[in-house]
C-alpha cells in the first residue's frame, strides 16, 4: 500500500479525468484512500488472538516459572499483537470478513461524494470513483443523471469488475479508461458544459 501517491501517476490520472470531461457531459472525481477506516476492531481481534497462543504456550510450558508470569506475558502479548496489526494492513485483512470491508468502503464513499459536492452539480452527472487500498476495492458512484443516461447492465457490470482489485492507482486509472467510452456514448459532451469539479485526484493518507 502507497503511503503517497506519485505525482507521474496523479498526473495521468487528471490527464484521464481531462480527457473524460472533454467526451462527456459528466463531472468525474478520484479519491484515493490508504484505508476507509480504522479496523480497531480488527487489531483488537488480532492482539486477543497472540494473547491466547501465548497463555496456551505458558500453560503447557514444561518449564517451571511464578503464576504472576502467566499474567505479565499474556498481557504483553497482547499489546505486541496490538502493535503488529497496527502496522500490517494484511493482518487486518485477515482478522475481517469480505462483507466488513466492503460495506466500509461503501459508507466513506457515499459520505465523499456528498462532502466533496459531486451530488450538487446542475446536471446531477457526477460521478465519484474511490480507491480504497486497504481493502482492495474500487467503489463507483454515480448521480441520478448518469444512473437515467446508462444502461443499468453495463453500469453494474463495470461497477462489479471494478470492486475487484489490487487496490492500486494504475487499476483507478483503468477504470477511469474504461468509463470514457460508455460515458461518452450514453452522456456525449454538450456544448457550454462547464467544469464543475476538480480533476485532480485527492489522496487521504489516514
Amino acid at each position: 500500500m502507497t503511503k503517497t501517491l506519485d505525482p507521474a501517476v496523479a498526473a495521468e490520472l487528471t490527464e484521464a479525468v481531462r480527457e473524460l470531461e472533454l467526451r462527456s457531459c459528466a463531472e468525474v472525481v478520484l479519491e484515493i484512500r490508504a484505508r476507509s477506516g480504522s479496523y480497531a476492531h480488527a487489531d483488537a481481534r488480532f492482539a486477543s488472538l497472540i494473547a491466547f497462543v501465548a497463555l496456551v504456550v505458558l500453560l503447557f510450558s514444561p518449564w517451571p516459572f511464578q503464576a504472576i508470569w502467566v499474567a505479565v506475558d499474556t498481557g504483553l502479548a497482547w499489546v505486541l499483537g496490538l502493535f503488529l496489526a497496527r502496522k500490517n494492513d494484511t493482518v487486518r485483512r485477515w482478522m475481517t470478513r469480505e462483507h466488513e470491508r466492503a460495506a466500509q468502503v461503501h459508507t466513506v464513499a457515499s459520505a465523499v461524494f456528498h462532502d466533496r459536492g459531486i451530488a450538487n452539480t446542475v446536471a446531477e452527472t457526477g460521478v465519484l470513483v474511490l480507491l480504497s487500498q486497504l481493502e482492495r476495492r474500487i467503489e463507483l458512484l454515480a448521480d441520478r443523471g448518469v444512473l437515467q443516461a446508462v444502461p443499468p447492465l453495463e453500469w453494474n457490470q463495470l461497477a462489479a469488475e471494478s470492486r475487484t482489485c489490487r487496490g492500486t492507482p494504475r487499476e483507478l486509472l483503468q477504470v477511469v479508461r474504461r468509463l470514457t467510452p460508455l460515458l461518452e456514448r450514453c452522456l456525449p459532451a454538450r456544448e457550454g458544459d462547464v467544469d464543475e469539479l476538480g480533476n485532480v485526484p485527492q489522496f487521504v493518507s489516514d
